[in-house]
Order: structure tokens, then sequence, then C-alpha cells
């Protein structure tokens, strides 16, 4: 309960600020600039790997991380709830993606199978899952001020994957391997194991950070 407790806290700390709900804006109107399916979609996994920093950032406003340390609370239990909160905003910023999505298709008389739609889906949850493994150890051993170029990392990383990888010929990329029964199951599950290991990195990390 307090793990729910403090992903709540957490929440009211820094997602009712314009800094973070614009980026939501910014989602809806990249979906309607480039009605591309799958395109809005996209536009919500980059734009919550950017918010990861978000509540760090709160945190050395507000001071809010001394506030942490008296508080009767785990530190494993901070980290859980910020990955949970985190968890929240990008299903905000999905159902945003999806809304726009098929808001801009159905005036225009376009059918957008819903294998797509989900395939998307999994492949950003599987990117905002790379974000996760990367960025929360970082941002809970020296936080916002000294982290927060950390923020650019899965993306340089996933195009240096590309890069490499179409350099040196080592994976064929087929057809096939795009298919939704493939994509779904591998996106989410990849998804999820980069959110549980970022966690589980995040709070040995953090539970030899000084707080002050």
């Amino acid at each position: 309960m307090m793990t729910f407790a403090f992903t709540r806290f957490d929440l009211l700390s820094w997602m009712p600020r314009k800094q973070t709900l614009l980026p939501l804006a910014l989602i809806a109107v990249v979906g309607i600039a480039l009605p591309v399916p799958g395109m809005a979609v996209v536009a919500s996994a980059v734009v919550a790997s950017m918010m990861i920093s978000a509540p760090f950032l709160a945190d050395e406003r507000g001071r809010l991380e001394t506030l942490y340390g008296v508080l009767p609370i785990s530190r494993s239990r901070v980290v859980f709830g910020r990955t949970l909160a985190i968890l929240v905003y990008y299903v905000f910023a999905s159902l945003v993606a999806v809304a726009t999505t098929y808001g801009v298709a159905i005036p225009r008389g376009q059918t957008i199978a819903f294998e797509l739609v989900g395939a998307a889906l999994a492949a950003g949850f599987a990117f905002i899952g790379l974000a996760m493994a990367l960025q929360l150890p970082v941002l809970f051993r020296i936080g916002y001020a000294r982290g927060r170029l950390i923020a650019y990392a899965p993306a340089l990383v996933v195009a240096g994957i590309l890069w490499v990888n179409q350099a040196a010929g080592i994976v064929e990329i087929e057809t096939a391997a795009f298919a939704p029964s493939v994509v779904i199951p591998a996106g989410f599950g990849i998804g999820a194991i980069g959110f549980a290991a970022g966690a589980a990195i995040a709070v040995r990390m953090y539970s030899t950070r000084e707080l002050r």
C-alpha cells in the first residue's frame, strides 16, 4: 500500500504541471499533422521517454529528496512507486495517441486495423522499457541536474543499433518479423523486462545515495 501511496503523491507533485501536460498535446499535434497510422503512438513513446526525468526535476525544485529521507518509507518503495508513476504517464500518453489515431482516421473514412495499433503500442512499450532501464538507475543515483542528458540515451542507442545492423548486415530484417503476432508479445515482453531491470538496478543505486 505504501508503494501506491507514494505513486499517488509522486504524480500529484509533477504531473499536473504545464510542462508535463503540454507534451501530451504534442502527441495529438503529431498525429493530426502526420496522419500516418502509428505515428502518434511512436510520438507517445518518445515523449514518455523524455518525461522520465520530470519527477526528478520536481524533486530538486521542491527539495523533496530530503523529505524522502525522513519519511517512514523504504528506498525501494520510492523507486517502485516512481516506476509506477512513470508507467501511468505512459499509459496516458498512449491513450492520447490511440484516440488521436482513430479520431483522425474516422472523418477521413480510413480503416485502421487494431492489430497495427497494437503492434505500434508494443513497439513503443519496448522503447519506453529500454528508456527506463537506461535512465532510472542514473537519475536515482546522481539526480536530475547531473543526469538530465541521459534522456537522449534511448534514442541514441536504438539509432546506433540500427546503424550497426545496417552497416554490418548482422540481422536480415524481413517483413514477417513485423507481424503483429510476433511484435506484440515481443514488444510488451521487452518493455516489461526493461521496467523491471531499471527498477531493480535503481534500487541498488539509490540505496547507497546520501539524501540531503
